[in-house]
This record gives C-alpha cells, structure tokens and sequence, in this order.
C-alpha cells in the first residue's frame, strides 16, 4: 500500500503519525479518535508508531478521563502492548495510572488494584521480582474483599501471583495458589462456555491451565503438564465449535499446541508427536493469520530446535531461517522471537565450528535482549552465558570470565543465590577457572554449583552427577599437583 497524506479540521492539535504502513496528518480531537488507531492491534505486529499513538493518546487521557474511567481505559488499550512485551515502555506509564488512582480512588478501590495488578505484571516480566510481589499481594487483599474471594478478578491475581513465585523459585508457595486460580477459572468457564463463549473468564481458565502446566514442567513433572495442556485445548474445541470465526481462540490453540510440544520434545522425548504438534499448531496459524506472521516465526524457531536436537542442524538452519527472514519482512528485529531465533541459529553455527559468525548472533541476541528487558534480568544473563561459553570454547578465556562474572550477579540478584540458574553458572564459571589454573576457585565454585543442583535436582539427576564427577576430577589434580 501507497503511503498517503490525509488532513482533518476536526480540532486544534496537529500530530503525524504513521499506522499500519500508512502515514496521516491528523488533527486529533477526542480519545474516540486515537481509540480507532488503537482498536484491536494485533499484538505480534505493533510498530513503533503505534506506540507513540499510545504515548499521545495516554496524555489525552489523563487530561479528560476520570480516574477510575482512566485506568479502564488504560487496562483495555495497554492489553496489546503488553503482550507484545512493550514493557519499558508501559512501565512509566502504570506507574502514573496507579499514582493518580490511589490519589483520587483510595488505596482499597477495585480500579485501584486493576492498576496495581497491571504493574505487578510490568515488574515480573522486567525482572522485578521483589518489587512485584507487594504490588500482587495488595491487589489480591483488595479484590477478596471488593469483587469477593471467587470473582474472576480474584482468579486471575491469583494466578498472576503464583507465576510470580514460580519465577523466584517459590514452587511450594505457588502450586497452592494456582490450584485456586484454576477451580474459580474453572467455575467461571462451566458456567459461561456454552452460552456465553466470548465471556473474558473462558480464556482466563485457558491461560491458567498453560500456566500450571508450565509449573508442573518446571518441577520435572511432565504427566502432569501434558494433561493440563490437553484439558485446555479440549476447552478451546469447545470455545472453537462455539465461535469458528474467533481468531483469538485459533491464537490461543496454535499456542498450546507450541507449549505441548515444546513438552512432547524437550521433557519427554516424543520427538515424532511433538513434530507433529507442530505441524497442526503451523497449519492453524498460517491458515487464520498468514505465513508472514510472528506466530508462524514463533512456531518455526521451536520446529527448527527439535530438528537440532534430533541431529538434522541442516534442517534447523532452513526453518530458522525462515523464521528470521519473516520478522525481518515486517520490521521485527527488535523482537524476543526474533532474538530467540538469532540465539538458536547461533547454537547450529557452534555446532558447525562457525564460531565467528555464532559470535555475532549472541552478541545481537544479547543487544536485543538488553534493549526490550533492561541489562539485569535473567534472560540477559542467559544471552551473557551462552557468549560466554562460546569465548571458552574458542580458547579466549579472558573475554568469557567477565561475561560469566556479570551473568551470575544479575541471576544472584534477580532470581536469588540458590536458583537453578545460578548453580549452572556456578558451574560454566567452575570450569573456566579451572581450565585457568586456578583450582581453589573453581573448588568453591563447583562446591556451591552441587549445594544447589542437589537441592533442585536431587543426587539422581545426570546434571548432579556431571558436576560432581568434574568436582572430584578436580580435586585428583590437585592432590597430584597438576596445572
């Protein structure tokens, strides 16, 4: 489509902006106005102008809404925003929304703790963890008590915050909680499916079931979550049947079906069904979206990483590919899919001993990464290992110890000092140190590593048993003297 020039004389303000592909001189005049920019926004294909029709709009509502009318308008139009992980630049703006109702409303409104909740989920995927959790706790004892204990607005808190505990490596605080989110989610979708299908509480049970599926995948708990994710997409046949045309519902399928997958291949080894799974998830996606969509990249990146770990890199290269060169049709190189796949491509060139150009990918991997979450959160830390490791396989040990160095204070800060995470880092840094000559180091560092592989893991598990071997291996060279 030809860009075009368009004007108006429907008010005083001039503002250029430039959606969908389309530029337009418009004179805005009321909220209805940026509320048509905004309508229904796919989420996988927000553009930086679109977030500045945000950023205008989010004035104009301030100037003229109410605040309880203000932050429901902010909930529904930041929805797409936040799912397309703009969160940095939703951050500042929650936190002006929660200011004013808590101002205006009081601290124990309902809008109030719509605002809290909304930050809360700002803070967890940024990495906040500590600054979340009162955030979720006030919103929860507000909506007990304001919406009642089994409202769908108390279900969904609920879960929210056992997500959050889940990430700090709460497990035993969050299973509880999500077993209460779900029987209210459950409730809610008994009572609303058949009548009622596009009713908010039917893809909340949805969302929950993923979510505890990924809980019980997180406690190595495979049976479990792959029951869950087929009870949810047994609701979304349901949902599906009842609404055909509902693309949300197609959206949310392709992505169980990604999830349960992602389970089949990776926790389970059922490598032919999880690629089967795959293909119905690629199928849906390209018939109710395009082949051009993120969804599809999405769905490519994780087909490509079972291709690798089956022993087909050249296939995986094909398919990672492709995915790359989607984003990149639609402008997306700022993107976590996008950075994701540059990560996975970047391991099949390490398998191929093509160091320099797997060297670029990480380092565009870590970038992006740094730029959409902010430089001390734990995907950066993973993006940091990952470039670390490959400096150490290259033999250039004094370029991997600071990358290894910064990736274990940001997990230490972030996740805290026993995460799993934490123990692995331990152990890339252990090895690092002792290919270096300096034993005692790597002794205390190998030595924390198993502390917390134990704790996680159990004595039984092959990644206990690994660390231990390469702790008494070392202490043998140490015994002999060996440097």
């Amino acid at each position: 489509m030809n860009d075009s020039t368009e004007s108006t004389e429907t008010g005083k303000k001039k503002v250029r902006v430039k959606v969908r592909g389309i530029e337009a001189k418009e004179e805005l005049k009321s909220l209805e106005e940026y509320g048509s920019l905004l309508k229904d926004l796919d989420p996988e294909l927000i553009t930086s102008d679109d977030e500045t029709v945000l950023k205008r709009a989010f004035r104009r509502a301030k100037e003229e809404l109410g605040p309880e009318e203000l932050v429901n308008w902010f909930t529904r139009y930041a929805e797409p925003f936040y799912r397309s992980a703009s969160w940095r630049l939703l951050s500042p703006m929650y936190e002006q929304v929660l200011d004013i109702a808590e101002e205006k409303l009081g601290p124990e409104h309902p809008a109030t703790a719509a605002a809290l909740n909304g930050l809360a989920g700002i803070y967890r995927y940024l990495g906040k963890y500590e600054e979340a959790l009162p955030l979720y706790t006030r919103a929860l004892s507000i909506r007990e008590k304001k919406t009642g204990p089994d409202s769908l607005e108390t279900g969904n808190t609920l879960c929210d915050l056992a997500v959050l505990y889940f990430f700090m490596d709460k497990k035993a605080e969050a299973l509880p909680l999500y077993e209460q989110a779900l029987e209210i989610h459950e409730k809610v979708f008994s009572l609303e499916h058949a009548e009622h299908p596009e009713h908010p509480g039917n893809l909340e049970t949805v969302r929950t079931l993923n979510r505890m599926a990924f809980f019980y995948r997180g406690t190595e708990e495979p049976e479990k979550a792959e029951e869950l994710y087929r009870r949810a997409l047994d609701h979304l046949e349901t949902l599906r049947e009842a609404s055909p045309e509902n693309v949300k519902f197609q959206a949310y399928t392709a992505g169980t079906l990604n999830n349960l997958g992602v389970l089949l291949s990776e926790e389970m080894g059922r490598m032919d069904e999880a690629e089967e799974i795959y293909g119905r998830a690629l199928k849906l996606q390209e018939k109710s979206l395009s082949p051009d969509h993120p969804q599809v990249a999405q769905t490519l990146n994780n087909l490509g990483l079972l291709y690798f770990d089956t022993g087909s890199p050249e296939k995986a290269l094909a398919l990672y590919t492709r995915a790359l060169e989607i984003f990149e049709k639609l402008g997306k190189t700022e993107h976590m899919g996008y950075a994701n796949t540059l990560n996975n491509l970047a391991g099949v060139y390490v398998r191929k001993r093509r160091c320099k150009e797997a060297l670029e990918l990480y380092e565009k991997t870590l970038a992006i990464r740094e730029k959409l979450l902010g430089e001390e959160h734990p995907e950066v830390a993973k993006a940091l290992n990952n470039l670390a490791e490959l400096y150490r396989q290259m033999g250039e040990n004094k370029k991997a110890l600071p990358l290894y160095t910064r990736a274990l204070k940001i997990t230490e800060k972030t996740l805290g000092s026993e995460h799993m995470d934490v123990g692995t880092t331990l152990n890339n840094l252990a090895g690092l140190h002792e290919s270096m000559g300096e034993y005692e180091t790597a002794t205390e560092m190998y030595e924390r590593a198993l502390g917390i592989i134990e704790k996680e893991l159990g004595i039984d598990h092959p990644y206990f048993k690994i660390t231990r071997n390469n702790l008494l291996a070392l202490y043998e060279k140490m015994e002999r003297g060996d440097r």
